[in-house]
């Protein structure tokens, strides 16, 4: 109301210079007598303009006081409603939130301090990035941020930085506060000295929001952090191995879905920039508990994400989906590592899913036996899916067969029986230049045998 009440003061003529009681002048106050003349009606109306004047004033004035009296007091000195401590640095305070979770701490169903024990060349596949296999879990740095902002760009503020890393058994956590603009310094660079001891940061989308923010902000400010050895973005993981069954993959949906962990009480991500710079406008700690509590979460979902995703690749157990084990064929697949794609399409057939996920398993175990030589493999592969295909998939499977028959088994009579049950599925044309080419092979080879027993 205030702000309303200001623009509209703006938009009048500046009255002459009034004295200090006129403009206190209520607008009901009987106007000065009137004399006759055109310039005494002028005074009227300009003695008339002041009271107007006066009066929005007085409104303004009621309005701040009203408004000041609403807004909650600053926080007492003594008793701080936000955990952690103030500490001073170099280059200013900084607000610093420090918590630990032990051996036996679980986010839902998965163990938080086993992802130190994971294997990098799990990690490596899984992130189809090689360069991660120099990894060393026990010293990755764990990294969310909560922001002004979704947008990016110069304007958005990491004003909560949560970052975890294994000391001995423990996940220890450290949350870094920015309490009002201009006071980044000492935060980027506490980050800046975790960023140096560690062999790889771990993120949620961090290749696309979080470190660009923070990687612009330390340049903005003036702040050498360095670059992170290694990135491992567990979004795209995620996406990889969760996306084909459950569709999107937001981390909370994660921790739902995968973890079996529900927040209850969540503060809503949209809301926690305006409860940022509502707790800078009063001061008033509560407004944040909440951020600080959502981002604990974060940080510690990203190390059960590492455990649960880890083993999936080095091992299959029941709870595993035929779903999540077909994912990680593609990976392993897509990795080059073709026996654990023969294996783990094989553990995705055998784990009763529908019948197209399952002629999709036989399909790529069929490839990746192809990949390592293993023939028979292939085959066996190839006509058990045949038994579970439908529709288009039948024709592509026929094809692999007939293909593997002339090429890899070289039995050419099976390969025109293929060739011929293909014929009536796609049609003659469509076949015609593969069985010219197996009948003049066929040919050939007849007429080498003859001529070897004359």
């Amino acid at each position: 109301m205030a702000s309303d009440l200001k623009r509209k003061l703006a938009r009048l003529p500046a009255p002459h210079a009034a004295e200090p009681d006129a403009a206190l002048t209520p607008r009901s106050a009987p106007p000065p007598p009137a004399a006759s003349g055109s310039s005494d009606a002028a005074t009227t109306i300009e003695d008339e303009r002041r009271a107007r004047i006066a009066t929005l004033r007085a409104l303004v004035r009621a309005s701040e006081g009203e408004h000041a009296a609403r807004r909650p007091s600053p926080r007492g000195a003594g008793a701080p409603r936000l955990p952690g401590a103030i500490v001073a640095t170099a280059s200013g305070p900084l607000h610093r939130v420090e918590r630990s979770f032990g051996p036996d701490h679980r986010h839902g169903r998965v163990s938080v301090v086993e992802a130190a024990s994971v294997s990098a060349a799990s990690l490596a596949a899984l992130a189809l990035d090689a360069t991660l296999q120099s990894v060393d879990p026990r010293r990755v740095l764990f990294l969310d941020t909560e922001t002004t902002g979704l947008s990016g760009g110069t304007g958005t503020l990491p004003f909560l930085v949560g970052m975890g890393w294994f000391e001995g058994e423990r996940l220890v956590l450290e949350q870094l506060l920015l309490r009002k603009p201009g006071e980044e310094r000492p935060l980027l660079e506490r980050l800046g000295e975790r960023l140096g001891s560690a062999s790889a940061i771990v993120t949620y989308n961090g290749k696309s929001f979080d470190w660009p923010l923070l990687r612009t902000r330390a340049v903005m400010n003036r702040v050498a952090v360095p670059p992170p050895r290694a990135h491992l973005d567990l979004l795209h993981c995620a996406r990889r191995v969760f996306g084909p069954r459950l569709g999107q993959v937001r981390l909370v949906q994660m921790e739902e879905e995968v973890l079996g962990f529900v927040r209850h009480g969540d503060v809503d991500g949209a809301q926690i920039p305006a409860l940022f710079w509502d707790f800078v406008r009063s001061e008033d700690e509560s407004l944040l508990a909440p951020v600080l509590e959502h981002n604990v979460h974060d940080v510690v979902a990203l190390a059960a994400l590492v455990t649960a995703l880890a083993e999936r690749w080095e091992g299959t157990r029941p709870d595993h989906t035929p779903e999540d084990r077909l994912s990680v064929a593609r990976i392993a697949y897509r990795y080059g590592d073709h026996p654990r794609a023969l294996a783990r399409a094989r553990d995705a057939a055998d784990a009763g899913g529908s019948e197209e996920l399952t002629t999709r398993a036989l399909v790529l175990g069929a490839k990746a036996a192809q990949k390592t030589e293993a023939r028979s493999a292939e085959e066996a592969f190839l006509l058990e899916a045949l038994a579970h295909a439908e529709g288009d998939a039948t024709a592509a499977i026929r094809l692999s067969l007939a293909k593997l028959y002339e090429h890899r088994l070289r039995d050419l009579d099976r390969a025109l029986e293929e060739v011929q049950l293909l014929e009536a599925i796609v049609g003659e044309e469509a076949m015609a230049t593969r069985r010219a080419r197996l009948e003049r092979k066929r040919a050939a080879r007849a007429a080498q045998r003859k001529s070897e027993r004359s």
